[in-house]
């Protein structure tokens, strides 16, 4: 055993940057315990999409909503441990995969946004639908994501800068 004390682990990564009046050790906990659970519906949504409610924009949303409940936790600088890319990255590649799906179904089927279904054939577990509809469903669930990380980013940034200080430092401004 170790003569010096350790530091417990901290709850969210960069919550150690908000002013110690500023956090709320519970609603950090349960952000960490919650936040893989929201991922994981908006991916449900998202391949459920396809032949029951939901589908890329709701994905798009239910994972917005997990981002915004980090930054709600963490504060201004977890948004960027939680989605360290580029907000234009997200919306560009969402567009680029939702356009791609376009021009495929003109050239495999004829038609602008065709999609294209195959039955694969499991055996005893049964069988799978693919669609590449799930590729346009993808796309649009990127573009949401992005906005609300562009938003989230964007909002009350300058305000965040006076509050909690230069973020990337963790030096107060004042």
């Amino acid at each position: 055993m170790s003569a010096s004390r350790s530091r417990p682990p901290r709850p969210l990564a960069a919550a150690d940057q908000q002013r110690p009046d500023r956090r709320s050790m519970l609603l950090e906990v349960l952000t960490r315990v919650v936040y893989p659970s929201v991922l994981l519906v908006a991916g449900y949504l998202l391949l459920a999409g396809l032949h029951r409610p939901g589908g890329g924009f709701a994905a798009g949303l239910v994972a917005g909503l997990g981002l915004v409940l980090r930054r709600l936790a963490g504060g201004p600088g977890e948004v960027e441990v939680a989605a360290p890319v580029p907000a234009r990255l997200l919306l560009g590649l969402g567009l680029f995969t939702c356009a791609g799906y376009g021009l495929a179904g003109l050239l495999l089927a004829g038609e602008f946004l065709a999609g294209l279904a195959r039955q694969v054939d499991l055996g005893a577990a049964g069988h799978l639908d693919v669609s590449t509809s799930l590729l346009f469903e993808l796309g649009i669930a990127l573009i949401v994501v992005g906005l609300v990380l562009d938003v989230l980013r964007s909002l009350g940034a300058e305000d965040d800068q006076v509050r909690y200080g230069d973020v990337w430092s963790g030096e107060e401004s004042r």
